[in-house]
């Protein structure tokens, strides 16, 4: 049996327990608590004669996903990506997330309803440049983050990347996609792309290979 997974390279996930999940102004919890926006870089499907799905204690109790992702999000506080590796069950899509902005001091914060769209047009599959600028596709969004008040744990909990210069770029081996009998095992980028920025914790310049599917560019925030 084969499994549709619900999210590709490069899209962009968050856990379903985001705040910005429900219908509020802005955001009520520390900045601390609040998940980071996260891009695909590898889908996973579990071995479906092994994996163990439901409990063997409690009937009907779901305990794991077949479907899993790679997810990659940037690190204020350490200046470096992080790797997560989720089940489906556990994400949702940006696009379920609720964006607000206020238009002056006298009016009620209003629904940004233009920037989900905006994002969901981001084109990624731009001309290949060696020393091109380029941005992370959750630049945007984890921007125009609001919180109800001034958070003094704010600069302490960000996810806001850096624009990125392209450096490199490489094929990625398309092996292992498969098991034995045809089910799907892996979904992997075919090109990922170089990117260096700089890290200030460590006083140098980092560079790190990630799909292209995760940059865009020419980004206002």
């Amino acid at each position: 049996m084969s499994f549709k997974n619900k999210f590709g390279i490069g899209d962009i996930v968050t856990l379903k327990s985001h705040p910005l999940k429900r219908d509020h102004s802005k955001i009520k919890e520390l900045s601390l608590l609040v998940p980071p926006l996260m891009l695909v870089k590898e889908v996973q499907f579990e071995d479906q004669k092994n994996k163990k799905i439901f409990s063997e204690e409690i009937e009907n109790a779901k305990v794991s996903d077949i479907i899993k992702y790679v997810c990659i999000y940037f690190c204020a506080n350490t200046s470096k990506f992080e790797e997560k590796t989720l089940y489906e069950s556990f994400l949702i899509s940006y696009s379920e997330l609720n964006f607000y902005k206020e238009l002056d001091k006298e009016k009620k914060p209003e629904k940004d309803i233009e920037l989900i769209p905006e994002v969901s047009t981001y084109y990624s599959d731009f001309d290949y440049k060696y020393g091109k600028t380029i941005q992370f596709k959750t630049k945007k969004l984890e921007h125009r983050k609001s919180y109800i008040k001034n958070n003094e744990y704010l600069k302490n909990s960000s996810f806001q990347t850096p624009d990125f210069v392209l450096s490199g770029i490489k094929k990625e081996p398309q092996e292992k996609l498969f098991y034995p009998n045809g089910d799907k095992k892996r979904i992997v980028s075919d090109i990922f792309y170089k990117v260096m920025w700089f890290n200030y914790v460590h006083q140098k310049f980092s560079e790190e290979y990630f799909p292209k599917e995760f940059f865009v560019e020419g980004l206002e925030i």
